[in-house]
């Protein structure tokens, strides 16, 4: 427990030193009066001081020997210490006397350093000395009761020889007596001494702890963290990494093989290969701009002479509804039919009223009809005036219109044309099959899959246009094409093109292949008999070597000495990293070796496989 040691000046009066008193922080307070305490020697002072420290809560005590002080001090019962390195006590006055009572709650000590702290103590023991009795005096008594019996004793020797011959026997028992006496008086003193001289070790002890408490846990625990540290560095932490370099070669393989879909004819040691085909139906939307024009508008209508040239025999030409005629490209047809007829003798038919001029020089009777027509589309093109040349006319007949055409009006729409459908459709099919194919390659589920790629086949369905051919596309929007694409795809089984890689490769005994480029299948070509291809890939191969070989030779061994015992095999080169500086040997913990197989070609290149206690069987 801390005390705040306030030291008294000359000219402080009563009311400084309360104040001091007040706005100290610790619980103890120790008054330190100076050597003219005009303030001290007055009880009522006193008295006021020690009524501060009760209402303070604090304890007061008077550091010093003024014997006018400590008087004072005892009739207000506060405590006194001479210095700061004594324990305070309460005087109590007998007559003129002082007599002090011990305060062992607390005591103040002065550290080395010049700084005041409280060593604190199990109980407050405050007794009378007139009460109590010190050991020293017990320890006193015991020595004046061996004095008074060597006294006696020596008493004794000193009479008379007379005496002595009489009671020999009985005087030298009684010096016996008298020396186990003090013999047992010397060892009750011992053993009280010791006592003594053991309760003021524990005292010590104890105050010693007190005072460098925080030295002794600091101490402890600094212990606690050093064993943690050395377990840590030589039990937990080590471990190593052991870097193999295996010098490999790259090579090429190339081998043609065939494939059948029949799997009773399958024999893939002798590279024929079981076909099994994968399909997928995907449905496919594109929008598309529509290009084709329509007008639906009205057609325009009219009517056209036709006439024809019948000899004196007589005759009829028909002109049928649907005959279609055509003037600068603008077709109408005919409304409906009418029929020219002449019987050779009526005079009346062959009045030739309407017949152009150029027409007079033809043989025979002119017959003439009026026809009735309608454009062929809509538009306002087709109101064409009278005109008398430029006709044509599927029926057997000469034309030419005498009243113009009228009626034709044009509104022009979007709509989808053959054309537009055919374009989205190709579209389709380009776009489509990366991202089909890709589709495919990801619906196929087995893990031992080998997918011949250059199989791969689409083919597009039957399109669906909306809207359909020839129908308005609105405006604003786009048509919409929707096609169904079916692809396919064959695979066969990896592990045995795997095998059938390893068996055909030429490498020598003891090595193995540490890297295989994904192979693949060229040139797949049908035949009459089925499939063919080239397989091909690249490999590289070295001694055979695996992870749970390197950490059997390794494990428990010096750095130095498994750095030798691998560096020995043939094309192998080892470097081994310890986790830290102290590290100098291979843990027996497996878990705690790590081993790294690089199998880098002869130019460096090479893959890394790294694992951790477990075999991998290529």
């Amino acid at each position: 427990m801390n005390k705040d040691v306030v030291y008294i000046e000359p000219e402080d009066d009563i009311t400084d030193i309360i104040t001091k008193i007040e706005n100290s922080k610790e619980r103890i307070v120790a008054l330190v009066p100076p050597k003219k305490a005009g303030v001290f020697r007055s009880i009522v002072n006193i008295k006021l001081i020690a009524k501060a420290g009760a209402s303070a809560e604090k304890t007061i005590v008077l550091v010093t020997v003024d014997p006018s002080i400590v008087k004072l001090a005892a009739a207000t019962r506060l405590p006194v210490t001479k210095n700061l390195q004594s324990a305070p006590v309460i005087p109590e006055l007998k007559g003129d006397e002082v007599i002090n009572a011990q305060v062992s709650r607390e005591e103040i000590v002065e550290s080395p350093d010049g700084e005041v702290e409280v060593a604190e103590v199990d109980e407050i023991e405050v007794h009378d000395n007139s009460e109590d009795e010190p050991e020293e005096d017990a320890e006193d008594a015991d020595d004046t009761e061996d004095a008074e019996d060597a006294k006696n004793l020596e008493e004794d020797d000193g009479s008379s020889d007379e005496a002595d011959e009489v009671a020999g026997d009985e005087q030298t028992n009684n010096k016996n007596d008298g020396k186990d006496k003090k013999q047992a008086k010397t060892s009750k003193k011992s053993h009280k001494n010791g006592a003594k001289a053991n309760k003021d070790a524990q005292k010590f002890s104890k105050e010693w702890f007190l005072a460098h408490k925080r030295l002794v846990i600091g101490c402890g625990v600094g212990l606690v963290v050093l064993i943690l540290v050395l377990v840590w560095m030589f039990v937990i932490a080590p471990a190593v990494t052991v870097n193999v370099r295996v010098q490999t070669t790259t090579a090429n393989f190339s081998e043609g093989v065939s494939f059948t879909t029949d799997v009773s004819k399958e024999n893939a040691e002798d590279g024929v290969f079981y076909l099994t085909e994968k399909k997928i139906e995907i449905p496919t939307e594109v929008e598309f701009e529509a290009t084709g024009e329509k007008n639906i508008g009205e057609k325009a209508t009219g009517s056209v002479v036709v006439y024809t040239y019948i000899d004196s025999e007589g005759g009829t030409t028909v002109v049928n509804a649907g005959d279609s005629f055509t003037n600068n490209g603008l077709t109408y047809i005919a409304n409906d039919g009418v029929r020219l007829s002449y019987n050779g003798k009526d005079t009346s038919v062959c009045s030739n009223e309407n017949a152009p001029a150029s027409e007079f020089m033809q043989k025979g009777c002119m017959v003439s009809g009026r026809v009735n027509v309608t454009a062929s589309e809509p538009g306002t093109k087709y109101n064409l005036a009278a005109s008398d040349l430029g006709w044509s006319t599927t029926a057997d007949v000469y034309v030419y219109s005498d009243k113009a055409m009228s009626g034709g009006t044009d509104d022009i729409i979007t709509v989808v044309q053959q054309s537009d459908v055919e374009k989205a459709k190709e579209e389709i099919s380009t776009s489509a099959e990366s991202e089909n194919k890709q589709k495919l390659l990801d619906s196929i589920k087995e893990e031992d899959a080998f997918i011949i790629e250059a199989s791969f086949a689409q083919s597009v369905g039957n399109a669906t246009s909306t809207p359909a051919v020839g129908e308005e596309v609105k405006s604003g929007s786009k048509a919409k094409l929707t096609v169904v694409t079916t692809d396919t795809v064959f695979i066969i089984d990896e592990a045995k093109v795997k095998e059938f890689i390893e068996e055909k490769a030429k490498i020598d005994e003891n090595y193995k292949i540490y890297e295989m480029k994904d192979p693949f299948i060229e040139n797949f070509t049908k035949t009459d008999s089925g499939y063919i291809g080239k397989l091909k890939t690249s490999y590289t191969s070295g001694p055979s070597i695996t992870e749970n070989e390197v950490i059997e030779m390794v494990k428990g061994k010096g750095i130095g000495t498994a750095t030798h015992d691998l560096n020995d095999m043939n094309g192998v080169s080892v470097n081994i990293t310890t986790s830290f500086p102290w590290v100098n040997s291979v843990p027996n913990d497996a878990n705690k070796i790590t081993v790294f197989i690089d199998s880098g070609d002869q130019s460096g290149a090479g893959s890394q496989n790294k694992t951790e206690n477990q075999d991998e069987d290529s």
